[in-house]
């Protein structure tokens, strides 16, 4: 028998051979096509479901989060990035320039306040009851666009107050496709009135196993060290710290939760909802992911209803 075993391997070792490459490509694209799947699951049951009937009714406040503001969808340079990355946030999340124009049209049009990150929490504080809906605008990541983009439209359309939740150890670096701002040109806008500073951790932006590093309960140590170091870079660079939170992937812990409200942290999700006054600021706020399909069923909605 094991004659025979020797016969066949040895007259037929590179057959034998191919398909033992073939099988481990088979594997590889196998659990890289799962990863991948996962991946876009975990991206889509973010800001996932629509407000309820209640939530609709009211006035209040819905915080939005973007990302990437492009020139135009039709811009070469556009087109390419998007081509040429596997990043699904890039994808589904990019919105143009115009797109985001008209945006704040519509909210100007039907008489939608546009405040800032302190003036929201400001009235969450006041405990009064909201006669008007209002919107905040925040950005995640901060990539080169919101610089070239994002911050010359909301100048032109009278200094419209927005925040932006950087990385902070993840400056001026090239990621999946999009071209994150460096400190010194992150100065340029930080400084301005109009613009608020916000933490998205020092360098805890990623998965591990299809599932945001802040979800495992064993990083709880990692995670207030990188919180530590996110409040000594930004102190650096610009001479204070920042007390607004934006968890990446919209979630983490209890006990990383109950440690950013004991240090005075105002802490974002990325799940929808209306905010009022009298909200419970020691727990995450709601942060709506603008898409197509988020900005048809929850914002219009809420805004026409």
């Amino acid at each position: 028998m094991l004659q025979k075993i020797k016969y066949i391997f040895e007259r037929y070792w590179h057959l034998i051979f191919i398909l033992f490459c073939l099988i481990i490509i088979i594997c590889t694209g196998v659990s890289e096509y799962n990863s991948h799947v996962n991946y876009e699951q975990a991206q889509k049951e973010i800001s996932s479901g629509n407000l309820t009937k209640r939530e609709l009714h009211k006035n209040g406040i819905l915080v939005l989060c973007y990302h990437r503001v492009s020139q135009s969808n039709k811009n070469f340079s556009t087109r390419l990035a998007l081509d040429l990355s596997n990043n699904e946030q890039l994808h589904e999340y990019t919105v143009t320039k115009n797109q985001l124009k008209n945006q704040i049209k519509f909210f100007q049009k039907n008489h939608v306040r546009i405040i800032s990150i302190q003036k929201a929490i400001q009235l969450i504080k006041s405990n009064k009851k909201l006669t008007h809906k209002y919107v905040v605008f925040t950005f995640d990541d901060v990539d080169r666009t919101i610089l070239d983009n994002v911050d010359p439209l909301f100048k032109e359309m009278g200094d419209l107050p927005y925040t932006v939740f950087i990385v902070t150890g993840n400056t001026g670096r090239y990621d999946n496709g999009t071209e994150l701002a460096t400190w010194k040109e992150l100065k340029k806008i930080i400084h301005n009135s109009n613009v608020t500073l916000g933490v998205h951790t020092n360098n805890m932006h990623y998965l591990s196993n299809n599932k945001p590093v802040l979800l495992y309960k064993k990083n709880y140590n990692k995670f207030v060290r990188d919180y530590k170091k996110s409040e000594k870079v930004i102190k650096k660079h610009t001479g204070k710290t920042s007390p607004y939170f934006a968890y990446p992937y919209g979630a983490g812990t209890p006990r990383e939760q109950r440690y950013l409200a004991k240090h005075g942290m105002y802490t974002f999700s990325l799940q929808n909802g209306i905010i009022v006054s009298g909200q419970d600021l020691s727990q995450p706020l709601p942060r709506t992911m603008i898409d197509p399909k988020s900005w048809k069923n929850v914002v219009v909605k809420w805004v026409k209803y």
